[in-house]
């Protein structure tokens, strides 16, 4: 087992090992960032590589909660969404302070319901969704992945919905944002956002098929 974590590290392949451990000795990179990175100065950032990587720094780190959600965002990525949703249901379970920052994108809860969709259990990815609205319900990315569930489940007006809530939210967010920066730039790139969700709610209207990624890239986005 990993720390407190009922979870046990993979069977180690013996040319993995030996091919990332020579690569660490000539650059002197780290396990953490290869999980989140890939070998640097090589074009391998492949699944295999990035989980020995991700498990060799949990043993040694078991209570590095981000870590562990990359992990499960690799497994996904690798097609074990049962492994994924394992790791994720840990978290929730030690339920520990500190353990995973308090921001949408890194709540455990998310993106459980995040596996769920990209696994294609859109019900419960949508219930999953509807318990975290009270904890962030002033989230863009959260109403962006609601409404991204209900494009894909052809709900054209209920997608079209909840993108105009993603854009409202996303409004007082670059309104709250300008305040604290004292009038200088907001710290993302807020027009290639807002014209990314603009055109999946104009899909919706015109009920064109969902065609964007689910998790949008809204990481610069501070939560209280």
């Amino acid at each position: 087992m990993i720390g407190r974590f009922g979870l046990d590290a993979p069977p180690i392949d013996d040319s993995l090992s030996q091919m990332v451990e020579s690569h660490r000795s000539k650059t002197g990179q780290d396990y953490a960032a290869i999980l989140f990175f890939g070998l640097w100065g090589t074009v391998d950032c492949s699944t295999e590589v990035r989980l020995y990587a991700a498990y060799r720094h949990l043993l040694a780190n078991p209570e590095d909660g981000p870590a562990w959600l990359e992990t499960s965002r690799t497994h996904l990525e690798a097609g074990d969404a049962d492994k994924a949703l394992s790791i994720v249901d840990e978290l929730l379970r030690l339920d520990s302070p500190g353990l995973y920052p308090a921001v949408y994108l890194e709540d455990p809860e998310a993106h459980r319901a995040h596996i769920l969709a990209d696994s294609g259990r859109l019900d419960e990815a949508l219930e999953e969704f509807d318990g975290i609205r009270r904890r962030h319900d002033d989230s863009p990315a959260l109403y962006y992945a609601i409404g991204s569930i209900l494009h894909e489940k052809e709900d054209f007006p209920a997608a079209a919905g909840a993108y105009a809530e993603a854009l409202e939210a996303l409004e007082r967010f670059r309104l709250e944002a300008l305040e604290e920066e004292s009038g200088e730039d907001i710290p993302f790139d807020f027009a290639a956002v807002r014209a990314f969700i603009e055109d999946a709610e104009r899909r919706a209207e015109n009920r064109l098929p969902f065609a964007g990624a689910r998790p949008i890239d809204l990481s610069a986005l501070r939560e209280e």
